[in-house]
């Protein structure tokens, strides 16, 4: 019996790793000099950030965007207004932000989080009841240096 489980147990086991190898897409970074494969994993009812990259670090920080996919059923700018009242709780300011369409919205904000100061660019995009938010973010005092890599490729985000 014991064997019968332990067999069960890898055949399932190998069924999920085969699944997942037929899945994965490959991230390449040729600059680096290495790739691998993506863990891929489909989104729940929880927000979950599927993707962060990162600058290399300069004053303590590393710039860097991340992707979440957050579940969200309402109107993109609902979600803009939800957004810029929880920026405010945080004292947060809004330098500009954009109603691109009526699935998406952009943004630019600043702020504390801990010691440092941030600045933020962020874009939102809603499909299928969830909301893409592809987010930049670099020290103030960086931000100059960093921001039109971080923001090309902000802007190179879609949603398929």
């Amino acid at each position: 019996m014991k064997n019968t489980v332990k067999v069960i147990s890898a055949v399932a086991f190998l069924s999920c790793a085969a699944s997942l190898q037929v899945r994965a897409t490959t991230i390449e970074l040729p600059l680096y000099g290495f790739q691998i494969d993506a863990l891929d994993a489909k989104p729940d009812a929880a927000s979950t950030t599927a993707l962060q990259l990162c600058l290399p670090a300069t004053e303590g920080f590393a710039p860097n965007i991340n992707v979440q996919v957050q579940p969200y059923t309402g109107a993109i700018r609902d979600y803009a207004t939800l957004s810029k009242q929880q920026f405010e709780g945080m004292k947060w300011k809004v330098v500009s932000e954009k109603q691109i369409s009526d699935d998406e919205w952009s943004v630019e904000y600043t702020g504390s989080l801990g010691d440092k100061d941030l600045h933020f660019y962020a874009r939102a995009i809603s499909k299928n009841g969830k909301v893409y938010l592809a987010t930049a973010v670099a020290k103030e005092t960086q931000w100059a240096t960093v921001s039109d890599t971080l923001l090309q490729h902000i802007q190179s985000f879609k949603v398929k």
